[in-house]
């Protein structure tokens, strides 16, 4: 390898592997890969089947079209909350209320979605008297806006 030109060397040895690794890139499949396998988690998934925002406590809107008067307490409720709690944690430190709003704000919407990464059934376990789940997938209204006001309120200067 002496002999070759530096330039050339490193052009060689970043060539290689790609040249190397073309017959497997090119390989084309004659049976085409499905993905109807089952669901390996169903025991570990199977309390969240049903989707909770039908069976909610206090639906934001109700099904004639009319903002839902407990949701529209709710939402001034936790803007107020979220207001006195984030100006309480930003005068220790403004990134973390700003951290634990956006948290807030960002798990209510995963789990409205559909995306679960709270494992309820391990918590639940762990606590015997609550109702894990209904803490975390009632009151959405109150938990958008108190997490909303509480991230607000880092940037809040007095």
């Amino acid at each position: 390898m002496a002999f070759l030109l530096p330039g050339l060397r490193r052009s060689i040895m970043l060539s290689t592997p790609l040249l190397l690794s073309t017959p497997l890139l090119t390989r084309t499949y004659r049976q085409p890969i499905l993905c109807d396998a089952p669901d390996p988690y169903t025991k570990i998934t199977s309390d969240l089947q049903r989707t909770y925002t039908r069976e909610a406590k206090v639906p934001i809107i109700k099904q004639s079209g009319v903002p839902n008067p407990r949701a529209v307490q709710q939402i001034s409720l936790g803007s107020i909350l979220g207001v006195l709690g984030g100006l309480g944690v930003s005068v220790f430190s403004k990134p973390l209320a700003l951290l634990i709003g956006l948290g807030i704000v960002c798990v209510q919407l995963l789990e409205s979605r559909g995306i679960h990464i709270v494992p309820y059934s391990f918590i639940q376990r762990r606590v015997k008297n609550t109702n894990v789940k209904s803490l975390l997938l009632d009151n959405v209204a109150f938990k958008l806006s108190f997490g909303a006001t509480f991230a607000l309120a880092a940037f809040a200067e007095f």
